[in-house]
């Protein structure tokens, strides 16, 4: 018998012996548990160790990738069994020491055993695991996970027919059963088992399922059951000698009502939806990250609409809306980046319409596949809901779209548009000029200076601008660099996109402020502030623009150009809540608490759903020195997965103001899986100021150490510096950190509190532009 057990349908953990948990309990376990998970799932094949370097390490050189791998290796045996390997290359799992639960499920299918593989498989592969700045492994995990998912749903379907095929009725509902567990909204599932019940003569089963489906399609989807199950509902119906209850049938596209016709209750109109046979997992591989973004923010939005205690509506304004995702009519998810591009671009235009509140997209987002749009709108406190579907076949496209007042559920105006491809931005145009029109407000020349000077005509550009600017692609550097390729391919196609220069400066400077092998970060930055100024030229209104601008100037220590380019974003979308956010930050670092508390009550009003709308709140409330108040905002944050790192920071400041070491420590502690080498920084620096000196020594070996072979990370040196109160090095260190530009202006409470007394702080201040305090 193998001596350890691998368990990977579900929560991914290594029991020993004794079924006790031996890997999985912590964080700094994931790499060896991911390994031992893509190892599992290769079988006697195994993997190479190239393959393994470009899961693990795509970034890093191949001398230091086989390092980092040859390491882990010797942690997993070290930790298990020295002999838990077989073969060099390929690495195989020695399956009489760890055995799989996902190895018995592919081994159970290979010999036919099919209800063998089903009593194996306890849920998704991996469920919940992430492994930071692996990207390649995350989207390995979302193609294994999905391949995994359809042999279970094949399996559970062949086992059904089998039974139907031997007259088993029984066994047959009791497979069909956990085919609809699976994917409760499929209508092959549902008509399956319904099927089942009524030959296996159960019809009030059948009956009670069949109005159990009704009733999460309407939840679920916001529309009706396909002709295949309505018409096995009429079926058992008439079976069981009910009365029968109407079936809604689809209904064609809603219409503009006459004037002064009685309101149409929007409930009762449904909008084109995801077709129900399709799983909410599946996506093909071209947007596969972009549908994991959404998918992450959708999840974080949707947990903290219940966590942050919404249940009583926001006022709504006069005139607010929210825009809900337009719905993917197609069903091919090589289009859904393309629509959620569509509802994001009307959400910016939208909130360009003076006297017009827009609600921001994360928030908008968490409503997602929801229905009810009277309960949404009170939710979010808008008065207005716009909503609608797109169909894209070749190059043309359908648009369907529709305002409802929030006030009695009548829908004010409705359209369907047909366009070709080409003129997707004018379309944007006339949607928002008739939504404007209807609330009796104008679309002003902000917006249609926006929507002429900022977007392109080439479809093409717009797609790669769409792919780049997938919010994922910030978390990793080798995500921003996939993101910097495909706006300098969209600019290829149309030299002057300006919002494609815009994002091209932002992510120069996120790949400024990582590892970076290829230029030094001042040389970056100024890569960065070049395509900013060029995305102004070619559009001053890009409120994108003047925000990245922002970013690069204050990274410059030019604090009072970064100003003005932030307030220019806010005045051009003052609904934008990023823009608000970005100034909690300058107001925070500037020592100007009560300005930043404005900005964080204005950026959590405008997007109460938003992660990072509520961590800022906790920052302005951490520069007024309110920290307990802050870390009560912070605990609404507290159970994201995988965590907010920017929360936590906050958090363990505060606990640090509060001089409560341990659990300061505890905090940094919790994201440094993610927090990178800024985060293990500031591990020392309350190592230090806690008393266990020589772990912050350690860590500050590794930091000279990193700063010596990237030739930069200074500021990371003086932190730890700070936190063991080595004052003649810290400002020698925080000194270089200005030339190379690492100095880090989150951190400016740190840095004031425990160096302002000292008379180089005044010149330091000087240097880097910062005000008195």
């Amino acid at each position: 018998m193998t001596r350890y057990r691998l368990r990977t349908f579900g929560t991914l953990a290594l029991a020993g012996p004794a079924d006790d948990t031996l890997l999985g309990k912590h964080g700094h376990q994931h790499r060896r548990l991911a390994l031992l998970a893509v190892l599992a799932a290769a079988g006697e094949q195994g993997r190479s160790r190239d393959q393994l370097l470009l899961l693990f390490w795509p970034d890093g050189t191949q001398s230091r990738g086989r390092h980092s791998l040859e390491q882990l290796l010797y942690a997993i045996r070290s930790s298990i069994d020295e002999s838990v390997f077989a073969g060099v290359n390929p690495v195989r799992l020695n399956p009489e020491v760890v055995s799989s639960d996902v190895g018995g499920f592919q081994s159970a299918l290979a010999r036919g055993d099919l209800e063998g593989a089903v009593e194996v498989y306890r849920g998704p592969f991996l469920d919940g695991f992430y492994l930071s700045d692996a990207p390649e492994f995350e989207q390995w995990l979302e193609a294994k996970r999905a391949r995994l998912e359809r042999s279970y749903s094949g399996a559970l379907e062949r086992l059904a027919q089998s039974a139907e095929a031997t007259q088993d009725h029984a066994t047959a509902v009791r497979w069909w059963r956990k085919l609809a567990e699976t994917d409760p909204v499929s209508s092959k599932n549902a008509s399956g088992l319904i099927r089942a019940l009524m030959n296996a003569g159960d019809h009030a089963a059948a009956l009670q399922y069949a109005e159990h489906y009704e009733a999460v399609v309407a939840q679920e989807l916001g529309t009706s059951v396909g002709p295949a199950v309505a018409n096995l509902v009429a079926e058992v119906r008439a079976k069981t000698k009910t009365e029968r209850i109407a079936v809604l049938e689809s209904l064609p596209p809603p219409r503009r009502p006459r004037p002064h016709a009685a309101p149409v209750p929007a409930d009762a109109m449904p909008v084109a939806q995801r077709q129900p046979e399709r799983s909410p997992r599946r996506r093909s591989a071209p947007y596969a990250i972009g549908a994991v973004a959404i998918v992450v923010i959708i999840a974080i939005a949707a947990w903290l609409r219940t966590t942050l205690g919404h249940s009583t509506p926001l006022p709504a304004a006069e005139r607010s809306i929210a825009v809900l995702p337009f719905a993917n009519v197609s069903g091919d998810q090589r289009d859904a980046a393309f629509v959620d591009g569509l509802s994001e671009e009307l959400i910016a235009v939208l909130a360009r319409i003076p006297n017009l509140r827009v609600m921001a997209p994360t928030s908008a987002f968490a409503f997602k596949d929801s229905a009810g749009v009277r309960r949404i709108a009170g939710n979010l406190g808008v008065s207005n809901i716009l909503e609608g579907g797109v169909q894209k076949a070749g190059s043309r496209l359908r648009v369907q779209v529709r305002l409802v007042d929030a006030g009695d559920g009548s829908i004010r105006w409705s359209e369907i548009y047909d366009r070709e491809l080409k003129d997707i931005f004018s379309l944007q145009s006339d949607i928002a000029g008739a939504v404007a029109r209807e609330l009796d407000l104008r679309l002003g020349e902000s917006a249609l200076a926006h929507i002429k000077r900022g977007s392109t005509r080439n479809v093409a550009a717009y797609e790669l601008y769409i792919r780049g600017n997938d919010p994922v692609r910030f978390r990793t550097d080798s995500g921003a660099r996939a993101a910097l390729e495909y706006f300098r391919q969209a600019l290829a196609l149309d030299s002057n996109y300006a919002a494609a220069y815009a994002g091209l400066a932002l992510m120069h400077k996120r790949i400024a402020f990582g590892d970076d092998p290829e230029l030094s970060r001042p040389d970056r930055l100024a890569l960065a502030e070049q395509a900013a100024l060029k995305a102004i030229a070619l559009d001053d209104s890009s409120g994108e623009a003047h925000e990245a601008l922002s970013f690069i100037r204050r990274d410059n220590y030019e604090l009072a150009s970064a100003e003005t380019e932030l307030k220019r974003a806010v005045a051009l979308e003052p609904t934008n809540a990023r823009f608000h956010e970005g100034l909690v930050q300058l107001y925070a670092m500037t020592q100007r608490p009560a300005e930043a508390l404005v900005e964080a009550r204005r950026a959590l009003e405008l997007d109460p759903l938003s992660p990072t709308a509520n961590a800022e709140v906790a920052n302005a409330l951490l520069a007024n020195d309110r920290c307990d108040e802050a870390l009560a905002q912070l605990e609404k944050l507290r159970s994201l997965r995988p965590p907010l790192n920017r929360a936590g920071l906050i958090a363990a400041e505060c606990y640090e103001q509060k001089q409560m070491w341990p659990e300061a420590i505890a905090e940094i502690q919790r994201i440094t899986v993610n927090g990178g080498p800024r985060g293990q920084a500031f591990l020392g620096y309350v190592l230090g100021r806690g008393g266990r000196t020589e772990e912050a020594r350690r860590i500050l070996a590794e930091m000279l150490d990193r700063s010596r072979r990237t030739n930069g990370g200074a500021f990371d040196v003086a932190l730890v510096y700070i936190g063991l109160a080595d004052n003649d090095q810290a400002f020698a260190w925080l000194n270089k950190a200005v030339d190379d530009r690492s100095l880090g202006f989150e951190w400016m409470h740190t840095i004031v509190d425990g160096l302002q007394r000292d008379p180089r702080f005044e010149k330091l201040r000087r240097r880097i532009g910062l005000p008195k305090r």
